[in-house]
């Protein structure tokens, strides 16, 4: 039987103390896996020597391949960038802090043998420290009640995808694409394989406060109407206490001849209702931004630098596609410039 193809896509932003580590504790994990591997890092705009490191790694390695990005993208586009330049059958997402065991991958591995298309190493327990643990569950707590229920309770940071999940990934239009909460929503055979999550090894995490709030905002945008219906639920009710309200007020003046006191009641109806359309124009114009950046197709990255293989593998042309761009010089070819086509006849 011929062995699987595995590909290893690891995205990196300031890992140079624990990159090597990583590499060897890999090498350590999958020695005795049957099957051929390919390792695709990707500098996320990294402003240490992490790519230094990975070039040592490559030259000595000719499974490693690595793509350079010309800033920090984020992590979610170094991973779409991996999925597009894999070869794999199946691919492996994973981060190179160390938190998340390389000793993952043949046990779902062996899941994918069992015919499951996707596999997530599900997060079982966390070594954090207990504010990152609180803001980690809180974080997916919203985006299970919000967008996404099939979410395991903890989350996960490692997902095995078979070729075919891969394929239809790439075949998708979005521009703020969040692959794995997006892999999730496909459908396919799925198993989960619960670990523990360690803590950090050596490093800080690039994940933020506001990264994860920003990043919990883009799922339940992405992958949930509930803020519409939100939006719905609060006009109805404001309209509803509104109208009886008003009912009261004339009651009391026919009947008992009262006077509403004008100011006080006015300035809380105005600060309430201003407050409900404020809030309103924010979630609408969450959307509209997100409608916005998919109709003048930004980039989802630039690839600045590549290092290995992949300089063989890439797309000749590198601007055919424009929503992932590649200006990378390869090696024994000249720099590729922009030539404007001929117009087809009745364009």
């Amino acid at each position: 039987m011929k062995k699987p193809l595995v590909s290893l896509i690891v995205p990196c932003w300031n890992e140079q103390e624990v990159i090597d580590l990583f590499y060897q504790e890999t090498l350590d994990a999958i020695a005795k896996i049957d099957a051929i591997f390919e390792f695709l890092f990707i500098d996320d705009g990294s402003t240490d020597a992490t790519y230094q490191h990975l070039q040592s790694i490559a030259d000595a390695d000719e499974r490693v391949k690595i793509i350079r990005f010309s800033k920090n993208f984020g992590s979610f586009p170094a991973i779409t960038a991996g999925m597009h330049y894999c070869t794999g059958d199946v691919v492996v997402c994973m981060a190179a802090d160390l938190q998340d065991p390389p000793s993952l991958i043949g046990q779902m591995l062996d899941s994918w043998k069992q015919g499951n298309d996707i596999i997530w190493a599900a997060i079982d327990g966390r070594g954090d420290s207990p504010l990152q643990s609180f803001l980690s569950r809180s974080f997916y707590s919203i985006i299970r009640r919000t967008g996404l229920k099939e979410l395991p309770p903890q989350g996960m940071n490692v997902g095995m995808f078979s070729r075919r999940v891969i394929n239809v990934f790439n075949a998708l239009p979005e521009r703020d694409s969040l692959p794995f909460f997006t892999i999730l929503k496909l459908g396919f055979k799925q198993a989960q394989i619960p670990y523990y999550r360690k803590a950090r090894r050596a490093g800080s995490s690039g994940w933020s406060f506001w990264k994860r709030v920003r990043t919990a905002v883009d799922v339940i945008v992405t992958f949930s109407y509930a803020p519409v219906r939100m939006i719905s639920a609060v006009g109805f009710f404001a309209a509803f206490f509104g109208l009886i309200y008003a009912v009261v007020i004339v009651f009391q003046k026919v009947f008992f001849g009262l006077d509403v006191s004008g100011w006080s009641s006015l300035m809380v109806v105005l600060l309430v209702v201003s407050g409900i359309q404020m809030v309103t124009l924010g979630f609408i114009a969450e959307y509209l931004w997100r409608q916005s950046r998919q109709v003048r197709r930004e980039p989802r990255y630039i690839i600045m630098e590549t290092h290995g293989q992949i300089a063989v593998d890439a797309p000749v042309n590198p601007v055919v596609d424009l929503e992932n761009i590649d200006v990378a010089v390869r090696p024994g070819k000249p720099e590729n410039k922009s030539k404007k086509q001929p117009k087809k006849a009745g364009s």
